[in-house]
């Protein structure tokens, strides 16, 4: 029974140890955590964080508009797990970021953000009010690339006419008109053969139908050449062929303009 005793004595002893120790490491721990938390190398800093490069039309002080304008602490420690998220929230906010792909936190404190950027693919021209640009999916856009640092780009882009309403929102959310939205899709098909066809206008409108409307689509070039789109579904197959279709009419006369008077408008709704 005594030597029974002295092994619990013995096992209970080694426990002790190990609580002692763990519990000094972990004390000693805090202490240091604390101190390091306050060096810089540990504490977020705006001058490191590094993002994908944005294009022309992102403003160059991109960065430090996200961090003002989300309030995004900046004397953040590398130990808050939550860095990544909030670093995340703040460039989303943005009505330039369409999405946020990776936030990798670096030392010294810095971080790496991998960005998808929101591409505008038509202005929509709204009689005495000025334009709006939209990327594809009819979301609005600010306008200071535009207007004051490269106003001459705006003869690069397709216009959406005939719209009557106003955006509901602010940049970075949806228009909120089905006109503009399927019309900014069908700018963001042709994106790459706008300025090689020369289509300047997209006008879209209400067709009636046994059941109800639906949207169709005119476009027009610089020299007011017509093409009735018709319909346009974002999914739909035929787009492909209609677009294959116009450029090929376009090199056969070597300009959409150029297409004889008895085949114009040129009618791609029933291809």
């Amino acid at each position: 029974m005594k030597h029974l005793s002295d092994q619990h004595k013995l096992f209970f002893g080694i426990i002790l140890v190990i609580f002692l120790f763990v519990g000094l490491g972990l004390l000693g721990w805090f202490f240091v955590k604390n101190r390091i938390m306050f060096r810089s190398e540990y504490r977020l800093s705006a001058e490191r964080i590094l993002v994908t490069v944005p294009p022309p039309w992102v403003p160059k002080n991109f960065i430090a508009e996200v961090l003002q304008s989300s309030g995004l602490d900046t004397s953040a420690t590398l130990f808050d797990t939550s860095l990544p998220q909030k670093i995340s929230q703040a460039f989303l906010a943005s009505p330039w970021v369409e999405e946020v792909r990776q936030v990798k936190i670096r030392y010294p404190a810095g971080a790496e953000v991998l960005l998808v950027y929101r591409v505008p693919v038509a202005l929509v021209e709204m009689v005495s009010q000025g334009f709006y640009p939209v990327d594809r999916n009819g979301i609005l856009l600010p306008t200071d690339y535009f207007i004051n640092v490269a106003p001459e780009k705006k003869e690069n882009y397709l216009r959406i006419t005939g719209i009557r309403s106003r955006p509901l929102g602010v940049t970075g959310t949806l228009w909120g008109d089905p006109l503009v939205h399927t019309a900014a899709q069908l700018a963001g098909l042709l994106e790459d053969v706008t300025q090689k066809l020369g289509l300047v206008k997209i006008i879209p409108s209400h067709e009636a139908t046994p059941t109800g409307s639906r949207i169709i689509c005119r476009l027009q070039t610089n020299s007011e050449t017509e093409i009735l789109w018709g319909r346009f579904e974002p999914n739909d197959p035929q787009n492909t062929g209609k677009k294959k279709r116009l450029i090929e009419i376009a090199e056969l006369y070597h300009s959409l303009d150029n297409v004889p008077a008895q085949f114009q408008p040129i009618d791609l709704s029933k291809d």
